[in-house]
């Protein structure tokens, strides 16, 4: 696989999907997507979750393949922020190696990874980059980037949240348009691809095992 640590991000509006005054108003040319979904119930579940955002087990379970490339120096990975803001509140930058109660190591800021996505007899090929961690006390959400060679450009924040009432939310938010010249011109057929995986990562979410 090839070297993903200096392949640049094929967007600009890095971080923008942390920032919530773009519900009503997205990026100029960047279509919204905001969902919140009921997965389950009670911290069990909460953290079931949080293992599946922070190990790529929400990608793979949704049928995309996932080959990893951890950064090598996680403790200087600084993402570039929106207008010049931190990229996503609270959001971790450092090294914090963690891990699932398999073993599996959780995913880092700077983390890339190629996704290959199966789109009937053929194989889409989606370079992303963590952008940011954010880690709070009943919340916690991972930002994706899309890198040159995605056929999308913008970015994907999954977050899990434990409510007062001990139900868990998912919170999915997307900002894209369509970089491949093919993709341009597939249009709504690229969109409803898109509105499948989503589908398919709350599917996967309600899945998981906890243990």
């Amino acid at each position: 696989m090839q070297d993903l640590a200096g392949r640049p991000a094929n967007y600009g509006i890095i971080g923008a999907t942390a920032h919530f005054d773009f519900d009503r108003f997205p990026p100029k040319g960047y279509e919204l997507v905001s969902k919140r979904s009921r997965i389950g119930h009670g911290r069990a579940r909460y953290d079931a979750a949080v293992a599946g955002l922070r190990t790529w087990r929400v990608q793979r379970l949704s049928g995309i393949e996932v080959d990893v490339q951890p950064t090598v120096d996680q403790s200087t990975y600084r993402p570039v922020g929106f207008e010049g803001k931190d990229p996503a509140r609270a959001a971790s930058t450092e090294a914090q190696q963690v891990f699932a109660a398999d073993g599996e190591p959780f995913l880092q800021p700077g983390d890339s990874a190629m996704q290959r996505i199966r789109v009937g007899l053929l194989q889409i090929h989606a370079p992303i980059r963590v952008i940011a961690v954010e880690d709070e006390a009943t919340t916690h959400a991972v930002i994706f980037g899309s890198l040159e060679g995605h056929p999308e450009a913008g970015e994907e924040r999954m977050l899990v949240e434990l409510a007062d009432d001990d139900s868990v939310f998912f919170h999915l938010r997307v900002l894209s348009r369509p970089q491949a010249w093919w993709a341009r011109l597939g249009g709504p057929v690229t969109q409803r691809i898109q509105r499948q995986y989503h589908a398919r990562y709350l599917d996967a979410l309600r899945r998981i095992r906890v243990d």
